[in-house]
């Protein structure tokens, strides 16, 4: 698959890569290795701590407007279904991206291994769950419950809402459909992602490479 790769680069960009050493190739796919990981840390870290806090937050201000003036507590009456909406798709596209980093992690893996001559890297491309759930059994859950916490808070807005006086029958009405939206698309996202796949694009020539012979003076 590498050398597929190689022999690709070298027929659109008319440079010859033949003088990397195996143990070059290895040293790049590893660095990619490397700053994939941390990606990978940072997303785990957004999906299961700080988008979840977020949450919490949001849920905190969602009880604090029993306290506030009427005015005030329908302004943020209105804003909170959108939030818990636009939070929940946060952590949908933090998991699309999970998604691409394990993939992409594992492909290295075996090439790795492949340029290496044996198993050197496993822990991805060996993964017992691999290609089961997306974002992982963890990421689900997390997804799971944040999807069922968001939705009922937002249905305690209509709650609220069916409470405030400056809201008549017709002006209620619309709230209850704008937060019923709202909870349909925290579900839509939550269903697209179950069905989403890592895909990477076809090779195409190298911009550096075009650049290069562009440029180059003629002799």
């Amino acid at each position: 698959m590498f050398g597929t790769v190689l022999r690709r680069v070298k027929r659109h960009s008319g440079v010859i890569l033949e003088n990397l050493s195996e143990k070059q190739r290895i040293d790049v796919l590893l660095e990619e290795y490397r700053v994939l990981y941390a990606l990978l840390a940072f997303r785990l870290d957004a999906m299961e701590r700080r988008l979840p806090f977020a949450g919490a937050l949001l849920a905190v201000l969602l009880g604090g407007t029993t306290a506030m003036p009427e005015t005030t507590n329908l302004v943020f009456l209105i804003g909170l279904p959108a939030a818990f909406a636009l939070l929940l798709g946060a952590m949908v596209a933090h998991s699309r991206a999970k998604e691409d980093h394990v993939r992409r992690i594992d492909e290295i893996e075996r090439l790795v291994n492949q340029l290496a001559g044996e198993e050197l890297l496993v822990f991805q491309s060996r993964h017992p769950n691999k290609r089961l759930a997306v974002a992982g059994r963890s990421g689900q859950a997390v997804l799971r419950a944040v999807l069922a916490t968001n939705s009922a808070m937002i249905a305690t807005t209509g709650f609220f809402a069916a409470r405030c006086s400056l809201l008549n029958q017709a002006w209620l009405d619309a709230f209850h459909a704008y937060a019923a939206l709202c909870v349909l698309y925290m579900f839509v996202a939550v269903a697209r992602l179950s069905r989403y796949r890592y895909s990477r694009p076809p090779l195409e020539a190298p911009l550096l490479f075009e650049a290069r012979s562009r440029t180059s003076p003629d002799v």
